[in-house]
Protein backbone atom coordinates (compact mmCIF):
# COMPACT_ATOMS: atom_id res chain seq x y z
CA UNK A 1 0.00 0.00 0.00
CA UNK A 2 1.34 3.57 -1.10
CA UNK A 3 1.90 6.06 1.97
CA UNK A 4 1.07 9.14 0.01
CA UNK A 5 3.29 12.22 1.16
CA UNK A 6 4.02 15.68 1.40
CA UNK A 7 4.11 17.34 -2.15
CA UNK A 8 2.70 13.61 -3.82
CA UNK A 9 -0.67 15.02 -4.55
CA UNK A 10 -0.48 18.47 -4.64
CA UNK A 11 1.45 20.96 -7.29
CA UNK A 12 2.78 23.84 -4.66
CA UNK A 13 6.80 22.89 -5.06
CA UNK A 14 6.79 26.93 -6.13
CA UNK A 15 5.60 27.60 -2.57
CA UNK A 16 7.76 25.30 -0.34
CA UNK A 17 10.06 26.71 -2.52
CA UNK A 18 10.48 30.23 -1.54
CA UNK A 19 9.32 29.47 2.01
CA UNK A 20 12.05 27.02 2.48
CA UNK A 21 15.01 30.29 0.80
CA UNK A 22 13.73 31.98 3.50
CA UNK A 23 13.78 29.66 6.22
CA UNK A 24 17.94 29.22 4.92
CA UNK A 25 18.47 33.22 5.04
CA UNK A 26 16.43 34.23 7.77
CA UNK A 27 15.03 31.10 9.51
CA UNK A 28 11.24 31.66 9.68
CA UNK A 29 9.87 30.00 12.12
CA UNK A 30 6.44 27.56 11.75
CA UNK A 31 4.25 30.08 12.22
CA UNK A 32 4.94 31.99 10.04
CA UNK A 33 5.76 29.84 7.05
CA UNK A 34 2.66 28.82 7.34
CA UNK A 35 0.90 32.64 7.33
CA UNK A 36 3.21 32.82 3.86
CA UNK A 37 1.47 29.22 2.68
CA UNK A 38 -1.83 30.23 4.11
CA UNK A 39 -2.10 33.71 2.79
CA UNK A 40 -0.29 32.77 -0.67
CA UNK A 41 -3.07 30.06 -1.70
CA UNK A 42 -5.93 32.26 -0.74
CA UNK A 43 -4.65 35.42 -2.83
CA UNK A 44 -4.34 32.45 -5.66
CA UNK A 45 -7.96 30.97 -5.24
CA UNK A 46 -9.04 34.97 -5.76
CA UNK A 47 -8.22 34.05 -9.44
CA UNK A 48 -10.19 31.05 -10.39
CA UNK A 49 -8.51 30.58 -14.10
CA UNK A 50 -4.83 30.40 -11.65
CA UNK A 51 -6.51 28.69 -9.05
CA UNK A 52 -7.55 25.69 -11.53
CA UNK A 53 -4.10 25.68 -13.28
CA UNK A 54 -2.25 25.91 -9.92
CA UNK A 55 -3.88 22.63 -8.40
CA UNK A 56 -3.89 20.54 -11.97
CA UNK A 57 -0.43 21.41 -12.64
CA UNK A 58 -1.68 23.01 -15.92
CA UNK A 59 1.26 26.42 -15.53
CA UNK A 60 5.11 26.04 -15.28
CA UNK A 61 4.22 28.18 -11.79
CA UNK A 62 7.27 30.84 -12.55
CA UNK A 63 4.44 33.54 -11.95
CA UNK A 64 3.94 31.73 -8.44
CA UNK A 65 7.80 32.03 -7.28
CA UNK A 66 7.59 35.46 -8.45
CA UNK A 67 4.37 36.18 -6.84
CA UNK A 68 5.67 35.32 -3.14
CA UNK A 69 8.95 36.50 -3.74
CA UNK A 70 7.41 40.74 -5.10
CA UNK A 71 4.77 39.97 -1.77
CA UNK A 72 6.81 38.77 0.91
CA UNK A 73 10.07 39.70 -0.12
CA UNK A 74 10.12 42.94 -1.53
CA UNK A 75 10.23 44.84 1.76
CA UNK A 76 9.60 44.32 5.68
CA UNK A 77 11.55 41.85 7.80
CA UNK A 78 12.13 39.36 5.03
CA UNK A 79 13.56 41.42 2.20
CA UNK A 80 15.75 39.82 0.08
CA UNK A 81 18.14 41.11 -2.59
CA UNK A 82 17.29 39.29 -6.06
CA UNK A 83 18.96 38.59 -8.92
CA UNK A 84 18.24 36.65 -12.21
CA UNK A 85 21.35 36.15 -14.10
CA UNK A 86 20.13 34.56 -17.43
CA UNK A 87 16.44 36.87 -16.83
CA UNK A 88 17.08 37.87 -20.62
CA UNK A 89 16.63 34.41 -21.94
CA UNK A 90 13.23 33.38 -23.51
CA UNK A 91 10.23 34.90 -22.21
CA UNK A 92 10.91 34.59 -18.63
CA UNK A 93 11.96 38.00 -18.38
CA UNK A 94 7.99 38.59 -17.87
CA UNK A 95 5.18 37.75 -15.66
CA UNK A 96 4.55 37.15 -12.15
CA UNK A 97 4.50 39.89 -9.23
CA UNK A 98 1.90 41.28 -7.14
CA UNK A 99 -0.94 41.62 -9.69
CA UNK A 100 -2.58 38.53 -9.77
CA UNK A 101 -4.69 39.51 -12.49
CA UNK A 102 -2.23 40.01 -15.07
CA UNK A 103 -0.57 37.31 -14.45
CA UNK A 104 0.28 34.66 -16.97
CA UNK A 105 0.22 30.61 -17.14
CA UNK A 106 3.47 30.24 -18.81
CA UNK A 107 6.78 32.18 -19.49
CA UNK A 108 8.20 29.92 -22.29
CA UNK A 109 11.92 28.91 -21.30
CA UNK A 110 14.23 29.46 -24.07
CA UNK A 111 15.17 25.91 -25.09
CA UNK A 112 12.99 22.61 -24.39
CA UNK A 113 12.93 20.72 -20.86
CA UNK A 114 16.27 18.65 -22.46
CA UNK A 115 17.82 21.77 -23.43
CA UNK A 116 19.71 22.81 -26.66
CA UNK A 117 19.81 20.10 -29.45
CA UNK A 118 23.65 20.73 -29.38
CA UNK A 119 26.09 18.83 -26.64
CA UNK A 120 28.61 21.62 -27.11
CA UNK A 121 25.74 24.33 -26.25
CA UNK A 122 24.09 22.12 -23.28
CA UNK A 123 27.06 21.82 -21.98
CA UNK A 124 28.06 25.31 -22.32
CA UNK A 125 24.70 26.17 -20.51
CA UNK A 126 25.38 23.18 -17.94
CA UNK A 127 28.47 24.83 -16.48
CA UNK A 128 27.36 28.92 -16.80
CA UNK A 129 24.50 27.77 -14.33
CA UNK A 130 26.99 25.71 -12.23
CA UNK A 131 29.28 28.85 -12.46
CA UNK A 132 26.76 31.45 -11.36
CA UNK A 133 25.56 28.96 -8.30
CA UNK A 134 28.99 28.39 -7.20
CA UNK A 135 29.71 32.18 -7.18
CA UNK A 136 26.98 32.42 -5.22
CA UNK A 137 27.00 29.99 -2.76
CA UNK A 138 30.70 28.64 -2.93
CA UNK A 139 31.48 31.19 0.00
CA UNK A 140 27.96 31.58 1.28
CA UNK A 141 28.48 30.18 4.52
CA UNK A 142 26.44 32.51 7.35
CA UNK A 143 26.25 35.45 4.59
CA UNK A 144 22.37 34.62 4.48
CA UNK A 145 21.94 33.67 0.85
CA UNK A 146 19.93 31.22 -1.05
CA UNK A 147 19.07 29.58 -4.29
CA UNK A 148 15.45 29.37 -6.02
CA UNK A 149 15.89 27.37 -9.33
CA UNK A 150 13.48 25.00 -11.18
CA UNK A 151 15.27 22.07 -13.03
CA UNK A 152 13.79 18.90 -15.22
CA UNK A 153 14.69 15.27 -14.45
CA UNK A 154 15.12 12.60 -17.21
CA UNK A 155 14.84 8.93 -17.84
CA UNK A 156 17.47 7.58 -20.36
CA UNK A 157 15.90 7.66 -23.54
CA UNK A 158 13.07 9.73 -23.13
CA UNK A 159 12.46 13.59 -24.26
CA UNK A 160 9.74 14.82 -21.74
CA UNK A 161 10.81 15.33 -18.34
CA UNK A 162 9.70 12.92 -15.20
CA UNK A 163 9.51 15.49 -13.37
CA UNK A 164 9.90 19.56 -13.48
CA UNK A 165 10.54 21.06 -9.82
CA UNK A 166 10.79 24.25 -8.16
CA UNK A 167 13.15 24.26 -4.99
CA UNK A 168 15.35 25.85 -2.81
CA UNK A 169 19.26 25.50 -1.78
CA UNK A 170 21.70 27.61 0.43
CA UNK A 171 24.80 24.96 0.17
CA UNK A 172 27.42 24.06 -2.34
CA UNK A 173 29.54 21.26 -1.11
CA UNK A 174 32.30 21.32 -3.87
CA UNK A 175 30.71 19.59 -6.71
CA UNK A 176 27.44 19.03 -4.84
CA UNK A 177 24.22 21.30 -4.51
CA UNK A 178 22.60 20.54 -1.62
CA UNK A 179 18.71 20.86 -1.74
CA UNK A 180 16.85 22.58 1.07
CA UNK A 181 13.57 20.81 -0.44
CA UNK A 182 10.13 20.30 0.49
CA UNK A 183 9.68 16.71 -1.12
CA UNK A 184 9.50 13.58 1.42
CA UNK A 185 9.18 11.28 -1.47
CA UNK A 186 11.79 7.98 -1.29
CA UNK A 187 13.20 8.75 -4.48
CA UNK A 188 13.44 12.36 -4.43
CA UNK A 189 16.50 14.63 -5.24
CA UNK A 190 18.11 15.97 -2.46
CA UNK A 191 21.33 16.91 -3.83
CA UNK A 192 22.38 18.20 -7.11
CA UNK A 193 25.63 17.12 -8.43
CA UNK A 194 27.56 18.67 -10.87
CA UNK A 195 28.38 15.66 -13.17
CA UNK A 196 24.85 14.88 -13.49
CA UNK A 197 24.43 18.39 -15.03
CA UNK A 198 27.72 18.21 -16.70
CA UNK A 199 28.09 15.00 -18.13
CA UNK A 200 31.42 14.25 -20.24
CA UNK A 201 31.55 13.84 -23.93
CA UNK A 202 27.79 13.89 -25.79
CA UNK A 203 26.38 12.02 -22.94
CA UNK A 204 22.81 13.64 -22.38
CA UNK A 205 22.28 15.12 -18.88
CA UNK A 206 19.77 13.29 -16.34
CA UNK A 207 18.65 16.57 -14.77
CA UNK A 208 19.40 20.58 -15.97
CA UNK A 209 18.56 23.23 -14.67
CA UNK A 210 16.26 25.42 -16.56
CA UNK A 211 18.39 29.15 -16.76
CA UNK A 212 15.84 31.26 -16.59
CA UNK A 213 14.62 30.28 -12.89
CA UNK A 214 18.09 30.72 -11.18
CA UNK A 215 17.16 33.41 -8.80
CA UNK A 216 20.09 34.11 -6.35
CA UNK A 217 18.70 35.52 -3.28
CA UNK A 218 20.40 37.33 -0.73
CA UNK A 219 19.59 38.97 3.12
CA UNK A 220 20.49 42.56 2.85
CA UNK A 221 24.00 43.05 4.37
CA UNK A 222 24.86 39.29 3.67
Amino acid sequence: MRRYLQGTLDYACGVYAVINALGCTHGIDLQRARLIFQESLLAFSEHPLLWKAFVRNETDHYWVVRHLLDVWCSSGPWKLTQRRPFAGQGGCKEGGGPDLARTRLYLPEKEPPRGPASPAAAAKEAAAVWASLNEWLGQSAGRGRAVILRFHRFLPGLEDPVVSHWTAAARLEGNSLMLHDASSEKHALFVLERGALCPAGDERAPVRIAPESLILLGRHGG
